[in-house]
């Protein structure tokens, strides 16, 4: 392999302060990036090969593809990351095609905007200093050795294997198999612990001086969890099943009788998940198929519907991170607040609270207070119904149809 190192010194951009923004040279096999130096890249950036980019400042405004078998070396790299107007959490994130080694020495990550960088790993992976706002790590079977990082959600998923120390994490996560049996114990919040957790989908993790705001559980399929004396918790589910629940928050079960969701005989849902002394922080709800649901006085974080759902809210809390319906699938909405702009300052990720409705979706809002816009493209439809507050903004595209009994500001045509 021939190596082409790319030296660029500080004159190379003049004497003048602040210094003048380059476009990212081109990343060829053996390329060796060397500041200082302030580039952008403002396209798809595909990386292939080994690619090493040291002491420099990087604005990235797209994708960044790491090719299966590549290597990403980032040292004293600092990574400014925003998305175009009105694109889907994570546009400006990094996605391995397949098996790829990222090493992180030094390096910062900072979101503009309503960016929330989403990182999904596969292969290998060495940080030993990472700090970041706002953002995520997704490992699917990773081999991983973090050292140091400062991270919004690191996920460890997919049979992954980790090796944590001096970890700062919003939420630590994992999603289960179809047919996990799980159980979580002892997980404090904002307290450094240490720990060997059997996590989701045959992932490991040994932690040491790990310090969590909130543990996440994402159950699928049949999936059964069991967790008790659990500080601070968010729960996801993925039903494509029938019934009527009620997913509430805070101080839940008791080591001689603990709260079991599905409740019995409320749904057809194959999933458990019993809950023993457990402080629940809100719920995620990702229906598909031909789920058909009610909920109910339920304090949800995410509620997307695709398929053929059939979903239905009443007398809830919906913070919209994000709320998206799309394929066929139906949404209600009735005596609920939806968004959640206003917590944006304590939880900075609520910024992106938003509605977006696509495909040949049909969603109905009846008496609801808005927290946030509404998104609509394709050919959704959407209604809204005496609102107690009205919706930011609305805005349209494609075929979309929105038809309100009142008129909204802020709504183009």
């Amino acid at each position: 392999m021939t190596t082409f190192f790319l030296f660029l010194p500080a004159f190379f951009f003049g004497f003048h302060s602040p210094v003048a923004i380059q476009p990212l040279p081109a990343l060829y096999d053996g390329v060796v990036v060397t500041g200082p130096g302030h580039f952008e890249q403002l396209s798809e950036l595909k990386i292939q090969g080994q690619v090493t980019l040291k002491n420099l400042i990087l604005d990235l405004k797209a994708p960044v593809i790491l090719s299966r078998g590549s290597t990403l070396f980032l040292e004293d790299v600092h990574l400014n990351v925003s998305d175009p107007p009105g694109a889907p959490n994570g546009t400006s994130g990094l996605q391995c095609d397949g098996p790829a080694h990222i090493i992180i020495r030094n390096s910062e990550l900072v979101p503009t905007g309503s960016a929330h960088p989403m990182w999904r790993i596969k292969g290998q992976m060495e940080v030993d200093g990472f700090q970041t706002l706002n953002s995520e790590f997704h490992l699917d079977h990773v081999q991983a050795n973090l050292k140091k990082i400062k991270i919004f959600e690191l996920e460890i998923s997919h049979e992954s294997l980790v090796s944590a120390e001096h970890l700062d994490l919003v939420f630590l996560s994992t999603h289960s198999s179809n047919t996990d049996h799980l159980r979580f114990e002892d997980v404090p919040s904002e307290k450094s612990f240490d720990r060997t957790l059997s996590l989701g989908s045959g992932a490991k993790a040994t932690l040491r001086d790990v310090r969590v705001q909130i543990f996440l559980l994402y159950i699928h399929g049949a999936g059964e969890a069991s967790l008790a004396r659990m500080d601070r918790v968010q729960l996801a589910i993925f039903p494509a099943c029938r019934g009527t629940l009620q997913l509430g928050s805070g101080h839940m079960g008791s080591g001689a009788q603990p709260v079991v969701f599905p409740e019995a005989q409320s749904s057809n849902c194959p999933f458990r998940i019993s809950l023993r002394d457990v402080n629940v922080d809100t719920w995620d709800i990702y229906a598909g198929g031909q789920a058909d649901l009610t909920f109910r006085k339920s304090t949800i974080d995410e509620l997307n519907a695709g398929g053929d759902a059939k979903i239905r809210v009443e007398d809830s809390e919906v913070y919209s991170d994000w709320m998206a319906v799309g394929d066929n699938a139906q949404v209600t909405i009735e005596r609920s607040t939806v968004g959640a702009l206003r917590l944006a300052t304590v939880r900075p990720d609520l910024s992106t609270s938003q509605i977006r409705l696509g495909g040949k979706s049909h969603t109905f809002f009846r008496q609801v207070r808005f927290d946030c816009g509404i998104v609509a493209k394709d050919d959704a439809h959407v209604e809204i119904e005496k609102f107690t507050v009205a919706p930011q903004y609305v805005r349209k595209s494609g075929n979309a149809f929105v038809l309100s009994d009142v008129p909204l500001l802020g709504s183009n045509p």
